[in-house]
């Protein structure tokens, strides 16, 4: 989160100050890489305002910070992946069982099931606040991301064991789940919700533990207490490295890229974001490319730092 933060400090004064950014002429096809390396060596820097246009046409955006609710490309895609992925939930479930298995889902929360859009773009314009966060968090403010009630539902129909595994806080647990069942989510209790202090089963390489040491060791804690991690669902990579889930279901997610690196050994080469795009300069990309087609803001600031620096 600090990489973030010093990112889109730079980034925009680099934007509101006396020189002008690096952005290229025409070109509509860009290589980002989330580190922002790319930066080093293309030419082609993409206009953090024309990736911000190109989000808010993805989420319905019409300017005001607010994602539509009810119609959006956003929507269209996360109902194509659910009603797909809903469709395979009996599967997983009846070969887990027919294995001897106790089959579990695990869902991370900002933007698998809580949608941060409205805060993340209407309340702070991406330039990270934690005491907005905390007051978003405490005042149960987040919508539900589009038809996740409905596949959690699902998935605890089928017969699968429900559990939340986020990087919020350990004193934001009860308010996270008031927030969860205020927008429809019944299936998450309190002993089967993990927070990132709450964590005395996790041995980490260093004092301070990576998202994906943390997500990763938890879900060996779960497999540990009887259960098979047959699927695991989250919105950033990180959510979904380490192991310990026979599948993970990644959601799309423009706004922002919280890296970390994988548990050492592990080598999971599918789960790594996309580097190569094609934006159209008036945002209307945000109709047609989905959420990993469209340039993630994080590593865009990223990349217009590092294009500074050289």
């Amino acid at each position: 989160m600090l990489f973030r933060t010093i990112a889109i400090l730079v980034a925009s004064a680099v934007l509101i100050g006396t020189a002008a950014p690096v952005v290229a002429a025409a070109p509509t096809e860009f290589v980002i890489t989330p580190n922002g390396s790319s930066g080093k060596t293309e030419t082609a820097i993409p206009s953090l305002r024309t990736v911000k246009k190109t989000i808010a046409t993805y989420y319905g955006d019409p300017g005001t910070g607010i994602a539509d609710k009810k119609t959006s490309p956003y929507i269209d895609e996360m109902t194509t992946l659910l009603d797909a992925q809903t469709a395979k939930l009996p599967g997983i479930y009846e070969k887990a069982v027919a294995a001897g298995e106790k089959p579990a889902i695990v869902f991370d929360v900002d933007d698998t099931t809580l949608l941060t859009y409205d805060m993340e773009v209407g309340a702070y314009d991406y330039d990270f606040d934690r005491a907005t966060k905390n007051r978003w968090i405490r005042q149960a403010k987040f919508a539900a991301v589009p038809g996740m009630v409905a596949y959690v539902e699902a998935a605890a129909s089928a017969g699968f064991e429900i559990f939340g595994l986020t990087g919020r806080g350990i004193d934001t647990k009860k308010a996270t789940l008031r927030n969860l069942e205020k927008v429809g989510f019944t299936q998450f209790s309190s002993d089967k919700f993990y927070t990132k202090r709450d964590r005395s089963y996790v041995t980490c390489a260093k004092a301070k533990c990576t998202t994906v040491e943390y997500k990763a060791y938890t879900r060996k804690h779960i497999e540990k207490l009887g259960y098979d991690i047959a699927l695991t669902v989250g919105d950033q990579w990180s959510d979904l490295k380490g192991g310990y889930s026979d599948r993970t279901l990644k959601l799309p997610n423009p706004l922002y890229f919280l890296s970390s690196p994988n548990l050492p050994g592990v080598r999971q080469g599918y789960l790594r974001p996309r580097t190569e795009f094609t934006m159209e300069r008036d945002g209307s990309s945000g109709l047609s490319e989905g959420g990993e087609g469209i340039p993630n803001h994080d590593a865009v600031v990223a990349m217009i730092r590092v294009a500074k620096k050289n």
